[in-house]
């Protein structure tokens, strides 16, 4: 009996051990809302019904370490997007669509290989730039209207993350091509260089991003800058932010909003309020005329504006469970005046967990 009793000490401090050693965890959100959705224009039909991921997109995942050494971790994390709404894969129907890497990580930092989050994003594990936004780049139309800060993710890319030193935080990452497997010859790949810093201290926040897409067999290569800043006077937090977007016009292939160069602006609160949180933003997208000469039609040009404005409120049932509600209009100009997915009202209610 004695020796039974021995035994089973024994492996549960080996068990221990290695679990303290190893571990990996399950998680995700599941973001449901019904939503109406009222165009501008006038010979375009409203749409209401039940969506999926409206303030965070839906998502599983699956994220681990492993201690190899004394300050030195294996990492990685594996994480796919879904609509609860009708159980079908997103992001394209990729698996992980959402990120998909591995490597490693210490005191010096965070070293990873495969499909990641840019530090522009507003998403994923190494976003640098989300929290400037009220909505943290979340809630639908509401959104931040920069182009980089919609989700941009990369395919193929190394990334560097350090830690914070004094407050500040910075990352560098590379794609050998953003979309799908690298091609033969690099002159058929669209390499993506993409840069982040950060610093936080008391009430203050600040991030500054910067992405540059070099497009095969495009003379003009675009480039993104991103810069924002929050400050938390407890009974308001105030978010601000800029954009910056060079030859926006000749980006077509990972998903980013066509046009020409283009100039943001973004001024918005966080409020607690009633246990909760009152949202509010102002964005506006200025496009810069650009002349589109085609044999069909020499004298087209195109000029892409935008304004949105957006209130929410956000309330935890508990620290995992909370409902919302949203409203936004966006009103698109010139170009994109009346398109029945960017000129329209949006009204949405819902609730979100986390797993």
């Amino acid at each position: 009996m004695k020796k039974k009793l021995i035994a089973l000490a024994l492996f549960g401090a080996f068990s221990g051990a290695a679990l303290a050693q190893s571990n990996v965890t399950l998680y995700g959100i599941i973001d449901v809302n019904f939503q109406y959705n009222d165009p501008s224009s006038g010979t375009a039909s409203s749409t209401r019904g039940i969506n999926s991921g409206h303030q965070s997109g839906s998502r599983w995942g699956v994220r681990g370490s492993e201690a190899l050494s004394a300050g030195l971790n294996a990492v990685f994390t594996i994480e796919g997007g879904y609509d609860a709404d009708t159980g079908m894969q997103g992001q394209g129907g990729r698996l992980f669509g959402r990120q998909a890497w591995a490597g490693l990580s210490g005191g010096w930092g965070t070293l990873v290989a495969g499909r990641v989050a840019t530090f522009s994003s507003g998403t994923g594990s190494f976003d640098m730039f989300g929290n400037t936004d009220p909505f943290l780049t979340g809630f639908g139309d509401s959104s931040l209207s920069f182009s980089s800060a919609k989700a941009l993710r990369m395919d193929n890319s190394v990334l560097y993350q350090s830690p914070t030193f004094g407050g500040f935080k910075f990352g560098v990452g590379h794609s050998f091509n953003a979309n799908g497997q690298e091609l033969a010859g690099s002159g058929n790949n669209q390499d993506t260089t993409f840069t982040g810093i950060n610093f936080a201290r008391g009430p203050f926040f600040a991030a500054v991003t910067w992405d540059r897409f070099d497009i095969p067999n495009v003379g003009a290569n675009q480039t993104n800058l991103q810069v924002g800043a929050t400050f938390d006077l407890k009974f308001v937090k105030l978010h601000a932010g800029y954009a910056k977007e060079d030859n926006q016009r000749v980006f077509n292939v990972v998903g980013i909003t066509s046009g020409a160069d283009a100039d943001a602006w973004m001024g918005g609160v966080t409020v607690p309020l009633a246990g909760g949180a009152l949202l509010a933003s102002y964005t506006r997208y200025d496009g810069d005329r650009v002349a589109l000469p085609t044999p069909t039609a020499p004298l087209a040009f195109d000029e892409r504006d935008m304004k949105v404005m957006a209130v929410g409120y956000t309330y935890p049932f508990s620290r995992r469970t909370n409902a919302y509600v949203s409203f936004s209009r966006r009103d698109a100009d010139h170009t994109i005046n009346n398109s029945v997915t960017l000129d329209r009202k949006q009204y949405t209610v819902g609730v979100r967990h986390l797993f």
